[in-house]
């Protein structure tokens, strides 16, 4: 049984890790940030810098869609997407 799982374990590393780095990872841990995260802190940098009034209502509906008191107007909604995708013809 300990063989299967070491076979097993160094599979799971393989998947994770470029060659080479697998002595790497199963001496240590590791950790890699992706730059899809340095992305959203960007874009929560510039949304904490974005008008006051943008602040005030992108906090309303956050609180609206947590108490579950927020609905979308089904008509507006599909006028939004026809705009959009004529937008973009």
């Amino acid at each position: 049984m300990n063989m299967i799982n070491k076979i097993y374990q160094k599979g799971k590393l393989q998947h994770r890790t470029k060659p080479g780095e697998i002595a790497k990872a199963s001496s240590g841990d590791r950790l890699e940030i992706s730059s899809k995260i340095e992305i959203w802190k960007k874009e929560m940098t510039r949304l904490e810098e974005a008008d006051p009034a943008r602040r005030q209502k992108i906090a309303e509906l956050s609180r609206r869609i947590e108490a579950g008191g927020y609905e979308v107007d089904p008509r507006e909604l599909a006028g939004i997407i026809l705009k959009a995708t004529k937008g973009q013809q």
